[in-house]
């Protein structure tokens, strides 16, 4: 469960009655809203009215508006974007769905993915909506800063961005500036006028003073908001000295902050000044935590007065349960307090939000206690409770912050904090730095005679999940997380999981393929169970895979169109986590010679990789669309994906990357390039007296086809013997078809026809039930001419093959088409969707396809009809009878 949202930050604060109308600054927002501007930014330093200016404005503006107000907790780039998603979905509850189940995966992603997919919702949705960022100058995190920036980029016509803050952001304000395309009030804009001050001093605050008088108090404070309001703070309680306080105040920052304390503190009643002392230290203010922090029961009256007194305090929500004070105020209140009173009253807030259930706040005060006493015994009891949650639910940056401020002996002297900071740093790829956390753990536990189950089954997991990921020390992570299971109860799901996955992982390399998927199984109904949806779609893309290997294509789409069902969401948009899912059923669909709808998935899987974006991940997406470009005929486009798969890959370091070179190396053979494939073989160290090895099984294949076509007959046999026992015990089944279809080949030419056709045979029989085409085509011409000495092995799929192995014959709705090149079927269902006045856009999105795919077709189409535009195709497809 994630922790909770503060509410108050996405609130719209409450116009203030007695504010002071800004006419001509309200009318330069509402023209920049007029001329479609993508941002407005309302730049100055604090006490300048940014605030109120922004909440007046967007009361009258007419559009719905999305409200987040930031603070320095906002800085994890998962905490800044679920608070995002929130405001948004004030607006409209379906805004952000699929985004947010992007950002509950346990690692760290990238943020152009769940950000893409709002910006995709929004363009949908097209309800035009006002977003504010209030005290942006909070962020300093560059991947928040990444990603607002991509937002803006990519900003759709019906978003307006409203930014409010000290300084400038590090975006592309010069870009948007150039362009037109934004709207700035800065601190000389925001200044009171004398005629604005004039308002303020003597209707809002009842002063009465002259206009000589306002007049000076303007110039002194030169317009800034908060300096005039604490002049007439202390005007208030001193009015027959008017003319010497004018004469004497200026608005430098040094004087106001004495003078506040002179003139204006002071002045409060005690209660009040005690009541602002010791509430000082709050971000946000509610009557039952001022209570607390008090020891009073009337704090809600207090913050009436303080708020009906303009006395800088500022309501949050329009029921006025929480406030803040006027950030320059709260800012003045914390410096020179009583030490050992601001250390208490942090302990009291951090007891109140804990008991609240408001989980970052409570850590905050816990911290700030912590450093001023010493004593680390709050912070590392809350870290203990909150930061596993906090790693489950992919709030990486945060967890690993409250753990580096824990003082470090103490981490690593604690069996529960060692282990999750071992688990923060493997999580985001720090896996020498998580071992030796991990072995710090392992030492306490040594020690210790009894551990909690989830406590020793956690780092249990964490040691397996190294062993596998970081050693490929696959029979020690299985080991591992076996004694995982054991210790860890049905309750601990989410360690669970893991723990069957890495077992998962760590069986498909060294044993009976099937233990694998049972496995895999396992995991996939625990982690459906706990929601995890990028977690599953990992595991989910990887048993598609063993069920491949197994021989279970039919199974692996069954999983994989049922997986796809779960990743569209109530819009019909998939999830970027489904390019996992997208990239198997491209290979699943290659292997049925289905090329057309294998493309489709690919190109879509890699519009949705591009937003998922981690490396292992983008080299799977790159490297499976190779074979299905070659088959096609795209062979310099099939090699530019190999070599980009190996570059990440190479990155990533858990993808083996070899097997992209071994794929580049049967191309190369398929063109009759031995050479640059014998090169291959030579630099990779292969040879017939081998071992195999399941992680290098396209490398063996490829190697046993090179060795036939070097005439190297003996040894591709004995080679092929080894690759057959270790397939059967493996239950490698797929991969078995194509070793026995090799053995075939060698069998033909050393001149054992019956030997041939019995390989050929078992072949047939094993791919037949599951549509294994490209088996067969993928290997050499010879295999074709043997089919017809095999026939009664499978009738009707060698039928299927040898059609296949001919020039494709139209389909039924193709044939009988009056042109040289008929129309595809894909292609009449674009053209048809394209009659009906589609854009691209929505032709993919109705077709589950990506925009480039569609475009690719509308060519195909112009190309075929002898057209170059949408109308004239729509006419002529008419004229044709191609469409109904």
């Amino acid at each position: 469960m994630a922790a909770p949202l503060l509410n108050t930050k996405l609130c719209i604060p409450p116009i203030r009655p007695n504010r002071v109308p800004r006419p001509h600054l309200i009318e330069r927002l509402s023209e920049g809203l007029r001329l479609n501007h993508r941002l407005t930014l309302v730049s100055a330093p604090p006490g300048f009215g940014k605030t109120t200016l922004i909440g007046e404005w967007i009361g009258n503006a007419g559009r719905p508006v999305a409200w987040f107000s930031i603070d320095e907790t906002d800085n994890d780039p998962v905490v800044f974007l679920s608070y995002l998603i929130s405001a948004f979905q004030q607006v409209d509850q379906r805004i952000g769905q699929t985004a947010q189940s992007i950002l509950l995966s346990p690692h760290l992603l990238p943020m152009q993915g769940p950000i893409t997919s709002l910006i995709n919702d929004l363009t949908v949705i097209a309800t035009p909506i006002i977003l504010v960022l209030d005290d942006y100058h909070l962020i300093t995190s560059i991947p928040v800063h990444q990603a607002l920036g991509f937002l803006l980029e990519h900003q759709p016509p019906s978003l307006h961005l409203v930014i409010g803050t000290r300084e400038d952001p590090p975006l592309p304000l010069a870009r948007l500036r150039a362009r037109g395309q934004m709207t700035e009030i800065r601190e000389h804009d925001l200044r009171f006028t004398a005629e604005e001050a004039a308002v303020f001093l003597n209707q809002i605050m009842g002063l009465g003073l002259p206009e000589e008088a306002i007049r000076q108090l303007e110039a002194r404070t030169e317009g800034w908001i908060a300096g005039l309001q604490l002049a007439a703070l202390a005007l208030q309680r001193k009015p027959d000295g008017t003319e010497a306080f004018v004469t004497t105040f200026t608005g430098s920052d040094r004087y106001v902050m004495e003078y506040l304390i002179t003139e204006v503190l002071q002045r409060l009643p005690e209660d009040v000044h005690v009541f602002l002392r010791k509430t000082a230290i709050l971000d946000q203010l509610t009557a039952p935590l001022c209570d607390e922090l008090t020891g009073r029961d009337d704090s809600r009256a207090i913050l009436e007065r303080l708020e009906g007194a303009n006395l800088f305090l500022i309501p949050l929500d329009r029921q006025k349960e929480w406030y803040r004070y006027h950030r320059l105020f709260a800012e003045f209140l914390r410096m020179g307090g009583d030490y050992e009173e601001q250390k208490m009253l942090h302990q009291k807030a951090m007891r109140w939000y804990e008991a609240h259930g408001l989980v970052t706040q409570s850590v905050h005060h816990a911290m700030s206690y912590a450093s001023m006493s010493g004593d680390w015994s709050d912070a590392e009891r809350l870290v203990r409770q909150f930061a596993e949650t906090a790693l489950l639910n992919g709030n990486l940056l945060t967890a690993l912050s409250w753990l580096d401020t824990l003082p470090e002996e103490h981490v690593r002297a604690d069996i529960e904090l060692a282990t999750c900071k071992g688990w923060a740093l493997a999580l985001t790829n720090e896996m020498i730095l998580a071992e030796s956390y991990a072995s710090a753990a392992e030492g306490i536990l040594s020690k210790i005679k009894e551990a909690s189950p989830v406590g020793k089954g956690r780092l249990l997991v964490l040691r397996a999940f190294i062993e596998a990921l970081e050693h490929q020390n696959y029979e020690s992570a299985i080991a591992l997380a076996l004694q995982a299971l054991e210790v860890l109860q049905e309750t601990h799901e989410n360690w669970r999981v893991i723990a069957l996955w890495v077992l998962a992982e760590s069986l498909e390399r060294t044993q009976p393929i099937s233990e694998a998927i049972d496995a895999f199984y396992k995991a996939l109904q625990t982690g459906l169970k706990l929601g995890k949806h990028i977690f599953v779609a990992t595991v989910e893309m990887s048993l598609a895979l063993s069920l491949n290997n197994h021989g279970q294509r039919l199974e692996a789409i069954r999983l994989c169109e049922d997986s796809l069902r779960r990743y569209t969401d109530s819009m019909g948009n998939l999830s970027p986590a489904a390019c996992l899912i997208l990239s198997r059923l491209g290979l699943l669909y290659y292997e049925a010679n289905q090329l057309e709808q294998s493309r489709e998935f690919h190109e879509k899987c890699l519009e949705l990789g591009k937003l998922l974006a981690p490396g292992d991940y983008l080299a799977f997406v790159e490297g499976s669309q190779a074979p299905t470009l070659f088959a096609q005929g795209d062979i310099g486009a099939a090699l530019e994906a190999l070599r980009q798969a190996y570059h990440l890959a190479g990155r990533s370091g858990y993808i083996n990357a070899d097997i992209f070179l071994a794929m580049e190396a049967d191309f190369q053979l398929k063109q009759g390039n031995l050479e640059a494939a014998s090169r291959w073989a030579e630099e990779a160290g292969l040879s017939p007296d081998d071992i195999p090895q399941y992680m290098r099984l396209e490398q063996h294949v490829v190697y046993a086809r090179l060795l036939l076509a070097q005439q190297r007959l003996p040894e591709a046999r004995r080679w092929l013997a080894r690759l057959e026992q270790f397939c059967r015990e493996r239950e490698l089944y797929r991969w078995l078809i194509s070793v026995h279809i090799l053995q075939a080949l060698v069998a033909k030419r050393i001149g054992e026809h019956a030997v041939a056709r019995t390989y050929l045979s078992e072949a047939l029989k094993r791919a037949a039930p599951e549509n294994y085409i490209r088996a067969f085509l993928d290997e050499d011409r010879q295999v074709i001419g043997l089919l017809p000495e095999v026939h009664d092995a499978s009738p009707a799929f060698v039928e299927e093959l040898l059609r296949a192995a001919r020039q494709p014959r139209p389909s039924q709705s193709t044939a009988g088409q009056p042109l040289f090149e008929p129309l595809s079927e894909r292609e009449l269902e674009v053209l048809s969707l394209v009659a009906d006045g589609l854009s691209n856009a929505e032709i993919a999105h109705k077709l589950f396809i990506a925009v480039g795919t569609v475009k690719r077709h509308i060519n195909n189409i112009y190309g075929k009809l002898e057209v170059t535009s949408r109308t004239q195709a729509v006419a002529k497809a008419r004229q044709l009878k191609l469409l109904q």
